[in-house]
């Protein structure tokens, strides 16, 4: 698992205190918009709602206005001169009406206002013919008076005469800039939108850009509406390319079509203030957290942390007088620096006294290597006295030298490594140099092992005795003759320690009749030493031993086992 760092989990902790606050603040953006959704929606039926009934009240006057001039005698009767006067009267007081003519049967024009158009035939309009079939007022259609020329809404109603029989109907036109100019009167929340149009969509009044879209029919993406079942809302882009949640009233409710339409910028232009106002101060205060929080971590982890790390690296380049100055005032990581520096303080007085007592033990260590090494010139000039005074002993003068040098030079190289241990290839080489010539007659083989100052000079000894043997009766007294040296660890129920000694290429060998002291110091100062088990072979073709012990008693160890084993450098 990758661990994060302590700076980021600052800022994860940050994110996570702020995100309840944040889930908030949108939940009551999200929930304030629906309800605003759902209000302005609601608005826009009722405003479509009042527009409709407003329109309905004008159809409804005039349709009582063409009841009263289709009961009238003089209309009746189609008495041209007075149904021209009457009609001309209503006309006067009522200036919604564009035209309003009186026709007979086959939808001539028998009277009008201003006595225009007398003669005319009206039969194509199906508003007439409807009202004539029906017998009932008939609201028209979009359509431009034959007479004026000019944009219309056409309605009829029946006139009948004392029999009841249909004889006609009154035809009259709602003038569409009339219209228009009473729209104009209204007052419109900025970006609205008024539609009033007839059963077949065609549009009769429009706000705003009337001149754009009065004739024009409805999209046929919304035609629909006008012949829905029922009222509703719906939001739309409008033909102005404004965005506009609208409540439309079909046509089938009056026989007009009339939707209103409100912009939704307009609508939602104070929740949007609200809502960027909230977002602005939510987004300031999460920016404040966080900088507050990268100023935090800067301040009171990253710059700490960064003069722990460049004083350790400083000790790590010796600079040892490197300290983090840091103190409790610091904070916590002021309280981890403050200690450190108490601990460097302790481990440079630790290790001045050390450096102290090494200074002092190499001293010792130095007197001691010259006190030996005095000790077996000693011994070695006191046997060369002894042995002059002996006849026939120069032969064995020469091998106890030769003794005393192979302890000499485990010694020396014991002593470069502080009498603790040495490498066991070094103390093999050391061991035979003597008896080796160019080029080499020893095959050494055997992993890397350090082992400690007893089994060294064990070794050593064992090394120089079987060298010597060899030298005289065994496989280096022949140009051919080969030595194999190997060890190795093996992995038994406890580790043990082998080490061999194999001779070949040699005068063939014969079992000795007796055992001479070289064997028998082999055997007895590996088997006091190290525990060892010693089998010496004489097969034909060269002298075998082998040597094996715990591992245990060979590998070096631990200091304080070292400075025990160290006992056994002479007083």
């Amino acid at each position: 698992m990758t661990r994060v760092k302590l700076s980021r989990r600052l800022f994860i902790i940050t994110a996570v205190a702020l995100a309840p606050a944040a889930i908030i603040l949108f939940y009551n953006v999200f929930t304030g918009r629906q309800a605003r959704e759902r209000e302005l929606h609601g608005e826009a039926l009722r405003l479509g709602q009042l527009a409709s009934l407003e329109m309905q009240r004008v159809v409804s006057g005039l349709e009582n206005v063409l009841v009263a001039v289709a009961a009238v005698p003089a209309v009746q009767r189609f008495d041209t001169d007075a149904c021209n006067a009457y009609v001309e009267r209503v006309s006067e007081g009522l200036p919604q009406f564009s035209g309003l003519s009186v026709v007979d049967r086959q939808g001539t024009i028998r009277c009008r206002q201003l006595s225009e158009g007398l003669g005319t035939s009206l039969s194509a309009r199906r508003d007439i013919q409807e009202a004539m079939v029906r017998g009932v007022f008939v609201l028209g259609e979009y359509a431009l008076d034959p007479i004026t020329k000019k944009p219309s809404l056409t309605m009829a109603m029946p006139i009948r005469d004392e029999a009841g029989n249909i004889t006609g109907a009154v035809a009259g036109a709602l003038g569409l800039e009339w219209l228009d100019q009473m729209l104009l009167q209204r007052s419109f929340v900025r970006n609205s939108a008024l539609t009033i149009a007839d059963r077949h969509g065609v549009i009769l009044a429009r706000h705003p850009f009337p001149e754009r879209f009065v004739g024009t029919t409805i999209p046929k993406a919304y035609l629909h509406l006008v012949d829905a079942d029922y009222p509703g809302t719906l939001e739309v882009m409008s033909q102005d390319g404004v965005q506009r949640v609208i409540g439309y009233y079909p046509a089938t409710q009056s026989g007009i079509y009339v939707s209103v339409g409100t912009s939704t910028e307009t609508a939602y232009a104070t929740i949007n203030r609200t809502t960027r106002f909230g977002l602005a101060i939510a987004a300031l205060g999460i920016l404040s957290a966080f900088l507050l929080a990268w100023l935090t971590s800067r301040q009171l982890v990253r710059r700490p942390v960064n003069r722990l790390v460049r004083t350790i690296e400083a000790w790590r380049a010796s600079d040892e007088g490197a300290r983090t100055g840091m103190t409790a005032r610091d904070g916590e990581l002021g309280m981890v620096g403050f200690a450190i520096d108490e601990f460097m303080d302790e481990l440079l007085k630790t290790r001045a006294e050390r450096r102290r007592h090494e200074q002092q033990r190499e001293l010792l260590a130095g007197e001691l290597d010259h006190r030996v090494k005095n000790l077996l010139s000693t011994i070695q000039a006191i046997a060369r006295q002894t042995f002059r005074q002996v006849d026939g002993s120069s032969e064995a003068l020469a091998v106890f030298s030769q003794r005393l040098s192979a302890i000499a030079e485990a010694h020396n190289l014991l002593m470069k490594d502080g009498w603790q241990s040495a490498p066991l290839a070094s103390v093999v080489a050391r061991a035979i140099a003597p008896f080796d010539s160019d080029p080499s007659r020893f095959a050494i083989e055997g992993e890397p092992l350090d082992i400690h100052a007893r089994a060294a000079l064990a070794l050593a000894m064992a090394l120089h005795e079987l060298c010597t043997n060899a030298a005289k009766y065994g496989a280096l007294t022949s140009a051919q003759g080969r030595v194999t040296i190997h060890w190795q660890v093996e992995a038994l129920d406890e580790p043990s320690f082998r080490f061999s000694w194999v001779e070949s290429d040699g005068p063939v060998v014969t079992p000795p009749t007796r055992t001479g002291f070289g064997s028998t110091m082999i055997e007895k100062v590996l088997a006091q030493e190290l525990q060892a088990k010693v089998d010496m072979a004489y097969p034909p073709q060269g002298v075998a031993c082998v040597i094996v012990t715990p591992l245990s008693k060979v590998v070096s160890c631990d200091p304080q086992t070292a400075a025990d084993e160290s006992n056994v450098l002479p007083p």
